[in-house]
């Protein structure tokens, strides 16, 4: 079993950090990869994987990355709106200085991508969500070449309409020559898009939206996707399963790596397939994509 997307320096995860690592690993648990996601979080990410791979080899795996979305926390949310593209352009070299630091600790890239869904706002003007497009395009371009220098795979958040989706495509077509993989994690856009997506050598990421009510969508991409492609994840804390959701005695819902479990039971459920033979797989396609 493995957790190919979390973000276990987060609350409440954070404050429970021992219970939540054994808790996975008398389950069967194999692999976690941490997502760092903007300057902040990085530093957490590294510390708990240093403390509990000397407890467990090679049990956690770092992922260091611009979410798409950092650019706006950093300027419109605190009220800047002038001088964007020079702003988020310092937030990129501060990126790029960290990654040389930590290169020999980094395992993949992530978590970036784009996301259009989060520029669709009531105030934001047309420009200003143009404006955005080309910073997260920049951002991501960057990431996939250090990505394609370094060998690392991805780990990619492409969220929003089907023109997101096609330019994140377009542009790991552009930078990767064919030499990049990875993961889309939480993919709920385009179903006719699978196809491109696996095209490219990619993987796809499942997580606890599958057992949702309202994951159709992440149930019919699902049987769109070969056995080798499938990754399992759980976007800790975020995403609890539906268990957890409908649980009237949990006060605190939130997901942990320990949730990938029901997420595999579901996905096998879906597919018409053994649990046991699916987790078997996606772990060899973790290894494969993750740890190669």
């Amino acid at each position: 079993m493995h957790d190919s997307h979390c973000h276990i320096q987060d609350e409440p995860l954070m404050s429970n950090i021992a219970d939540v690592i054994d808790l996975f690993v008398k389950n069967n648990g194999k692999h976690i990869l941490v997502q760092g996601t903007d300057l902040v979080d990085f530093a957490d990410a590294f510390s708990i994987a240093e403390r509990f791979n000397k407890l467990y080899p090679r049990l956690i795996q770092t992922a260091i990355g611009l979410h798409p979305s950092y650019f706006q926390e950093i300027t419109v949310d605190k009220g800047i709106t002038d001088n964007l593209y020079e702003i988020s352009q310092k937030a990129i070299d501060k990126y790029n200085k960290y990654f040389a630091d930590k290169c020999n600790d980094i395992s993949a890239i992530g978590e970036t991508g784009l996301d259009y869904y989060g520029l669709d706002r009531e105030e934001y003007t047309e420009e200003l969500v143009e404006q955005f497009k080309e910073i997260q395009k920049i951002s991501l371009r960057n990431q996939l070449r250090l990505a394609k220098r370094h060998m690392l795979p991805l780990s990619l958040h492409v969220r929003g309409d089907k023109s997101c989706v096609k330019d994140a495509l377009r542009l790991i077509a552009e930078e990767g020559d064919g030499l990049l993989r990875g993961s889309f994690h939480s993919y709920t856009g385009d179903i006719g898009l699978v196809e491109d997506i696996l095209d490219i050598g990619f993987c796809i990421g499942f997580n606890a939206i599958i057992t949702y009510k309202s994951g159709q969508i992440v149930r019919d991409i699902i049987k769109k996707v070969p056995v080798d492609r499938i990754l399992f994840e759980t976007d800790a804390p975020f995403l609890p399963p539906q268990s957890v959701r409908k649980n009237k005695h949990i006060k605190e819902k939130f997901s942990q790596p320990y949730d990938v479990k029901e997420i595999i039971q579901t996905s096998a459920d879906v597919l018409g397939m053994n649990p046991v033979y699916l987790e078997d797989n996606a772990d060899d396609n973790y290894n494969r994509v993750f740890l190669s």
